[in-house]
């Protein structure tokens, strides 16, 4: 038997999640089965248990979209992978639990280097930073680009990455004491969005050009102000909705300016790539973490049975790193 994080009615995630005991799966010809170790507590999971997600699954489920762990059985026909290998299931839901099954083409190996609270949130951040940097928006070495909710653990990424390529950042934050603490991890500007002159100051900094492109994960006010921020012909991709409010865009802004404010879901990424072009993402990735260029900032780790705190920690404000599941 096996320990699992269940939910059987959406709603919040405190008072609704359960931990049972069920059956440990078994591998099939062609799979393997891992046996998870870390799991990260990313806002996808929480608006999913909610209802509040693109994509609900049928209940009862088991919430998480990531983690990490070994190969615990290997079925029938499977090769080239080995029991006891340290592996990341790519596009396996429900990874709150001790064990997933896996088809061995959806794991990606965790190198030595890597450490295990890293590779748990793998995917979601790290990926989605990347991705939403190098290859939607475009950015060249000396671009500007502005993202909302800076002092999260995708925005400690986002500067990690600009450092790397170049790019500089102007950096939207709720809470005034966090200027600070990014203008230290090497942010080029930060601005507190309870100023009133929040779009004048990112048009000083970019010297009255604005910048190129923009990530928000809030919405409403805030993500208007990015979206305000926009230079002639900029973009901004809108991957959360951490306000969970509408966003006031600024038509007039949009037709003479000539931006685009645009979705972004990674899933929907993984789906229109070929996976020759996805692996070598991932594999690029990896390799910076393996180096020490990345690294995905961890507030603290809780065991599966105190999953209740672990999922109210989760959902504090001004955290400055993921929350892990462990055991």
């Amino acid at each position: 038997m096996m320990r699992a994080i269940r939910f059987s009615q959406f709603g919040k995630p405190a008072d609704v999640l359960r931990l049972e005991t069920v059956p440990v799966p078994e591998p099939a010809a062609g799979e393997v089965r891992v046996r998870l170790t870390h799991r990260s507590v990313n806002p996808s999971d929480l608006l999913t248990v909610s209802g509040l997600y693109g994509r609900l699954p049928e209940l009862p489920a088991t919430p998480g979209f990531e983690g990490t762990g070994y190969i615990d059985a290997i079925g029938e026909g499977v090769t080239g992978w080995q029991v006891g290998q340290r592996v990341i299931p790519l596009g396996v839901s429900g990874t709150w639990q001790e064990y997933v099954i896996a088809n061995p083409a959806q794991l990606l190996p965790v190198p030595d280097a890597v450490a295990d609270e890293t590779a748990a949130q793998f995917v979601v951040n790290p990926v989605t930073a990347w991705v939403m940097l190098t290859e939607e928006l475009g950015l060249q070495e000396g671009d500007w680009v502005l993202q909302t909710a800076a002092g999260s653990t995708l925005g400690r990424l986002v500067l990690q990455i600009a450092r790397l390529k170049g790019y500089k950042t102007v950096n939207f934050v709720r809470r005034r004491e966090q200027v600070d603490e990014l203008l230290a991890l090497g942010a080029d500007a930060v601005i507190c969005t309870e100023d009133e002159d929040v779009v004048a100051q990112v048009m000083g900094v970019t010297n009255g050009k604005g910048v190129k492109g923009a990530l928000d994960a809030v919405g409403g006010r805030t993500g208007a102000l990015a979206a305000s921020c926009l230079q002639t012909g900029g973009t901004m991709l809108v991957y959360g909705l951490l306000s969970l409010e509408p966003t006031p865009i600024h038509t007039g802004e949009m037709i003479f300016k000539e931006t685009t404010v645009r979705g972004f879901w990674l899933t929907r990424w993984f789906r229109r790539h070929a996976p020759t072009h996805v692996i070598t993402v991932l594999q690029s990735l990896m390799g910076l973490m393996a180096e020490g260029h990345l690294q995905p900032p961890v507030e603290a780790t809780y065991d599966l049975a105190a999953y209740k705190t672990a999922v109210l920690h989760a959902e504090r404000p001004g955290r400055q790193g993921k929350i892990l599941l462990t055991g």
